[in-house]
C-alpha cells in the first residue's frame, strides 16, 4: 500500500510535463529573433561567436579561425503569469553593446506567428567618431518577427524592424528582414537569413547574410553559419551600416550559436 501513493504522484508528475505544451526554445535564428519563446519560468541560455577574418580560398589562415572574433551571451527568462511574454539579456564583446527586449508573442497559429519585441541597447565603451561610424551609441529596435508555414518542414519569416539610432545617421531605419528555414529532419535543419541594405543609406554599404546548418539534440541546440555580416544584435544587422557594413559577399566568415534550455 506504501507504494501506490508515490505511483500516483509520479503518474500525476509525468501527466502534467506532457500538460505544458510546446516546449521551450531561444527565441534565435542565426542573428534574426524567432517567434519561439520559453515557457512558464523557464530559462535559456545563448552563446554567440563570429569570426572577424573573411574565410579565404586557403588554409593559410584556417580559414578565418586564426582571426579576432566577437562573442557574445545571451539569457531568456519565460514569464509565467502573462503567456508568450519572455525577458532577454544580452551582452556582446563588439562595443561592449548589453541589450534588453522584452518578446510578446501575439499569434500562435497552425499557419501563421507572429510577435512583438522592443530593445534597448547601449554600447558601453566611450563615445568616438571612427573611420567605420560612431561607437558608444544607445537607442532602442523594435521589430515583429512573423513565421509563415509552409507545409511541416518549411518555414519562411519576415521581420520588419526600426532603429532608432545607428552607426553613421543620427535618425532612425527602418528595414524588412526575411529568414528561411527547412527542417530537413527531427535534429537537423538549414538556415539562411538576408538583410537588405536600408533605403537611407548610401550604395556603397552591402546587404547582408547569413546561412548554415543547425543541429539539435536534447535541449541543446548548435548551429554553424557563414555570413558576411559581423553584427548579431538587431541594431547592428537591421541598421546596415555597423562596423562599416556588410562585407563583400565573397568576403564571409565563419560564425556559431550555441542554445541551452534549462
Amino acid at each position: 500500500m506504501s507504494r501506490l501513493p508515490a505511483t500516483i504522484l509520479l503518474a500525476a508528475a509525468l501527466a502534467g510535463g506532457s500538460l505544458r505544451g510546446e516546449p521551450s526554445e531561444y527565441p534565435l535564428g542565426i542573428n534574426l529573433p524567432t517567434n519561439d519563446r520559453m515557457q512558464f519560468w523557464d530559462i535559456g541560455i545563448a552563446f554567440t561567436h563570429r569570426f572577424d577574418t573573411p574565410v579565404q580560398g586557403h588554409g593559410k589562415d584556417a580559414y578565418g579561425l586564426d582571426g579576432y572574433a566577437y562573442s557574445g551571451l545571451g539569457l531568456d527568462f519565460g514569464i509565467k503569469p502573462i503567456k508568450g511574454l519572455n525577458v532577454i539579456l544580452y551582452r556582446t564583446a563588439d562595443n561592449k553593446t548589453f541589450t534588453m527586449a522584452l518578446q510578446q508573442q501575439v499569434l500562435n497559429g497552425s499557419v501563421v506567428r507572429m510577435a512583438l519585441r522592443a530593445e534597448r541597447f547601449d554600447e558601453v565603451v566611450d563615445r568616438t567618431v571612427t573611420a567605420r561610424g560612431t561607437v558608444g551609441i544607445s537607442g532602442a529596435s523594435f521589430l515583429a518577427p512573423t513565421e509563415f508555414f509552409l507545409g511541416e518542414v518549411v518555414t519562411l519569416s519576415v521581420v520588419p524592424g526600426y532603429v532608432s539610432r545607428t552607426t553613421s545617421r543620427d535618425q532612425g531605419v527602418f528595414n524588412v528582414a526575411a529568414a528561411l528555414r527547412v527542417d530537413i529532419s527531427d535534429k537537423w535543419a538549414f538556415m539562411s537569413e538576408y538583410y537588405p541594405r536600408p533605403s537611407k543609406l548610401a550604395k556603397t554599404f552591402n546587404q547582408g547574410f547569413a546561412a548554415g546548418f543547425s543541429l539539435k539534440t536534447f535541449k541543446h541546440r548548435f548551429t554553424l553559419v557563414g555570413t558576411n555580416a559581423s553584427g548579431t544584435t538587431a541594431n547592428q544587422i537591421f541598421s546596415g551600416d555597423y562596423a562599416g557594413g556588410p562585407r563583400q559577399s565573397s568576403k564571409w566568415g565563419l560564425g556559431f550559436n550555441v542554445a541551452r534550455i534549462f
